[in-house]
């Protein structure tokens, strides 16, 4: 059986643990249960693909049939989400999960897909049948790049996390207050969504394959007249920054011969590129207020105002998610939420919204950085390497400076298990972009274009996030000052 759109060879994968099957069936009824709901929904025939596989564990000598990556050229791809699911040594993750989200992010298609109301969806569309612990969610969310987005088929009530049954003995007793028949119809209009959003506008999700230096030059295209307009005001700064430029450059060969004399002493180069950045030592007592909009690779935007004040640890993010308003944060060490209004949210708003404490945290100490990389990265309990070295980065030469991890000194769990390496500009000690480097698999490296200056203090008006694998354009974070 072929799929609905051609180029294709199944409109659904199913990929599963064995050990969540074998011992009640639950995977096998799910997908009869589907297929049905399917029959029902579409026109034509949906084709999925179903291996009842005995073969689980991943061995070091496992030959992976060639004829995955045929079975793998399928429109969605559904992952069974169980505690066992999210496992290096599962056949299911490593061959199944992450090679979909390869294969497809480079297909006609790619990964993400318009629909027809104008949202947004993944062609990976989770079946989640246990809450995952934070472990595997973060595991999850470096594939990915963002939590998994599914249909819930979990039971839970006090001291009970399962799969939901399509016989409940006491199917009003579950907290998630769903029934099963329901969930299984929401996957087939989920589906047909997806699919429907294929067959209507099958070009715009193509991936736009450009060298990620011509897609810099498309996002200046964009951006360059707001950072001008913050650079440059008029013909005459034009002609000051020109001289400023000329008596830089001729200032710059003796602190870039300075550098060398010194031996690269990553230190002493740390010290004076945080001085570059913050001139009048003001990060400790730093304050502000500002406006984020951040677009992602397929031009969905987000807009957020984010308030520090560094001394007391203070953060607020506000933002809104379709017609909810929330605001989350950090005040006098303790984590708050709002959402529409209400400052005590239940369990299942803070999953859905993702506003647990540790997801406060992450997102305080990731804009924290945003205004003080270099002293968020100095304070981490990271590991500065003794000696920086040159490396070219955006074709320039540029003092690298190397922070490894040594999970003992950690200081701040946002940056356990990664590594970091800054790029500077060798004549300013300007930030010229980075590298993270997780230890959990994923790369990511980031370009500063623009400065603002807010307070003092000296930060990029925007990041430019890309991954290392193949060079691909995440996302873009835009800064500006708030009124």
């Amino acid at each position: 059986m072929s799929s609905i759109l051609e180029g294709f060879n199944y409109d659904i994968f199913i990929s599963y643990r064995q050990k969540d099957n074998k011992h009640d069936g639950w995977v096998s009824e799910f997908v009869d249960n589907l297929k049905g709901e399917l029959e029902a929904t579409f026109k034509e025939d949906v084709s999925v693909y179903f291996d009842i596989n005995p073969h689980d564990g991943l061995l070091e000598n496992h030959d992976v049939d060639a004829s995955l990556k045929e079975k793998l050229k399928c429109l969605i791809f559904i992952p069974i989400i169980s505690r066992t699911y999210c496992d290096p040594k599962s056949f299911a993750w490593e061959h199944e999960f992450k090679a979909f989200v390869q294969q497809s992010s480079n297909d006609r298609l790619g990964l993400k897909i318009r629909l027809p109301s104008g949202n947004v969806a993944s062609r990976i569309l989770p079946v989640h049948i246990y809450d995952l612990n934070k472990e595997d969610l973060e595991i999850c969310e470096s594939v990915l790049g963002g939590p998994p987005r599914g249909i819930d088929f979990v039971y839970k009530s006090s001291g009970v996390n399962r799969p939901l049954r399509a016989n409940e003995d006491h199917a009003q007793d579950n907290l998630n207050k769903i029934y099963y028949r329901d969930q299984i119809n929401k996957m087939s209009h989920s589906i047909q969504e997806i699919i429907t959003g294929m067959k209507t506008e099958p070009n715009i999700y193509q991936k736009e394959e450009i060298p990620h230096y011509e897609h810099q030059k498309t996002l200046k295209k964009e951006f360059y007249p707001t950072i001008r307009q913050k650079i440059l005001r008029s013909r005459y700064k034009t002609l000051s920054v020109i001289i400023m430029l000329i008596v830089l450059t001729s200032v710059s060969f003796l602190t870039y011969q300075k550098i060398f004399d010194r031996g690269l002493d990553s230190e002493k180069i740390l010290g004076k590129a945080i001085s570059s950045n913050d001139p009048y030592n003001f990060w400790n007592t730093y304050k502000g207020k500002f406006n984020l909009r951040y677009i992602d690779a397929i031009g969905n935007e987000s807009f957020e105002t984010l308030e520090i004040r560094i001394k007391d640890g203070f953060y607020k993010r506000t933002f809104s998610s379709g017609d909810i308003k929330i605001i989350a944060g950090v005040e006098n060490g303790e984590c708050f939420r709002e959402i529409n209004g209400n400052i005590r949210p239940g369990e299942d708003l803070i999953r859905t919204y993702n506003l647990d404490d540790d997801r406060i945290l992450l997102f305080k100490t990731h804009h924290y950085c945003h205004f003080g990389l270099l002293q968020e990265l100095k304070s981490s309990g990271l590991v500065l390497d003794k000696k920086a070295i040159i490396i070219n980065f955006q074709g320039s030469d540029c003092l690298a400076l190397r922070f490894t991890c040594d999970t003992s000194k950690i200081k701040n769990n946002y940056f356990k298990d990664s590594d970091y390496t800054v790029y500077l500009d060798p004549a300013t000690l300007s930030i010229k972009g980075y590298k993270m480097d997780y230890l959990n698999g994923m790369k990511q490296y980031v370009v500063f274009i623009g400065n603002l200056r807010v307070n003092e203090l000296i930060f990029p008006m925007c990041e430019i996030f890309y991954l290392i694998s193949d060079n691909s354009f995440v996302g873009i974070d835009l800064i500006t000052k708030a009124d």
